[in-house]
């Protein structure tokens, strides 16, 4: 009988050994055709997201969710912006109709659900040791911050992009468990205003600095800046709340809470499988940018013109590189902002890219938001290659 029992255990213990070995090779696989899928898309590629009229922008009675100047493609990949041309010589103007195309669309129905669940796949491909960039562009006032960060609230059903990318990153990292891995996840947050980084979490007084690691990859370090290990939603919504505090805001005609400077949310994600050896190294740089804006409409004087006249720069020299990308040339003009030079890795390295082009509803604005979709749809021409994983 004990020699039965013997037996039995011994075929058991098989079988368990080889259904394991068995969802390791399908995780691997999962892996492998995930990663796939997402080159298929494009490494980098633009999302447009259109958000709704505030109740104090229209009138009583009137639906925040229908733009007149706007018509959505029902394939939720383009839209169409209605303008008038200037007059000339004494002639009306002509209305034009501005046709985009993007890799989605999101109108002003779509809930902050709707717009995580199509990034999604890009976050699972940071936890698989990839390096991956998502960025919010627009004029200021256009929802960027919404989009990325939303209410310091981990209840709100309206929170952003990088409340909910962790509640994905420890979620998955827990079921993962289960197959022997085990993850390290490092925050840091910075702003970059007027052209110097500051540490959004930290105290240190030391000068903050971009170096080179790699000239080949183009990896970069930030030196003298507090990197936070966090093992769960509670000490990241603690990270976001400093943070908020510490970010450079104030109000202009355009935006009543304007963001002055550029802000970069940073997770390092180091993995390793106990029953294999597998490591991995993910990055996942989440960017909140600071909204263009025309010095004539925000009314901005002082400070606050300084302020405008250090974004609009940095966010030109994001157009100049990205150009530069466009047309292949052999020099790419990095250095010459912090925002580029700290983004370099993720705008032409090893990374897999999304850039978000928010718009603002609002009709003044027409002009402002047809200058973002025109930047964007250029920018959606970007080649990088493919990337490689990080082991």
């Amino acid at each position: 009988v004990l020699a039965d029992r013997e037996s039995q255990i011994k075929d058991l213990d098989e079988r368990l050994n080889s259904c394991t070995e068995r969802l390791q090779a399908g995780e691997m696989l999962r892996r492998k055709l995930h990663n796939t899928i997402q080159e298929l898309k494009g490494n980098i590629r633009v999302y447009c997201r259109v958000r709704p009229f505030l109740s104090s922008e229209v009138m009583t009675g009137q639906p925040v969710h229908e733009i007149p100047q706007m018509e959505f493609g029902k394939d939720s990949s383009s839209v169409t912006v209605t303008s008038l041309q200037a007059e000339k010589l004494g002639r009306k103007g002509e209305t034009l109709n501005n046709n985009f195309t993007f890799d989605h669309v999101f109108g002003p129905r779509h809930s902050q659900e709707d717009t995580f669940s199509e990034v999604s796949g890009l976050v699972q491909s940071a936890l698989d040791g990839y390096n991956v960039c998502i960025f919010a562009y627009g004029q200021t006032g256009s929802g960027k911050t919404h989009t990325m960060q939303g209410p310091i609230d981990p209840s709100s059903q309206y929170r952003g992009i990088i409340p909910r990318a962790m509640e994905q990153i420890f979620e998955t990292g827990d079921s993962m468990a289960e197959q022997g891995w085990n993850y390290v996840f490092t925050a840091s947050f910075l702003e970059i205003y007027n052209e110097n980084l500051h540490d959004l979490i930290g105290s240190s007084n030391e000068k903050i600095e971009i170096k080179l690691v790699n000239e080949k990859s183009r990896e970069v370090e930030v030196t003298n800046v507090r990197s936070v290990i966090v093992q769960n939603c509670y000490d990241v919504h603690e990270l976001l709340l400093k943070a908020n505090k510490n970010r450079t805001v104030a109000a202009t005609k355009c935006n009543e809470r304007s963001s002055r400077s550029h802000s970069v949310f940073r997770l390092k994600i180091e993995g390793r499988n106990t029953k294999n050896g597998e490591t991995c190294v993910g990055n996942l740089n989440l960017v909140d940018l600071a909204g263009s804006e025309r010095v004539a409409h925000s009314g901005s004087t002082g400070q606050r013109l300084k302020e405008a006249q250090a974004i609009n720069t940095s966010l030109s020299e994001l157009g100049n590189v990205m150009m530069a990308l466009q047309e292949k040339k052999t020099h790419i003009p990095y250095r010459n902002s912090k925002l580029t030079y700290l983004l370099c890795n993720s705008l032409g390295g090893n990374s897999k890219t999304l850039m978000f082009v928010n718009v603002s509803p609002l009709d003044k604005h027409t002009n402002e938001s047809i200058n973002s979709l025109r930047f964007a749809s250029k920018v959606n021409k970007v080649d990088l290659g493919t990337a490689k994983k990080n082991k």
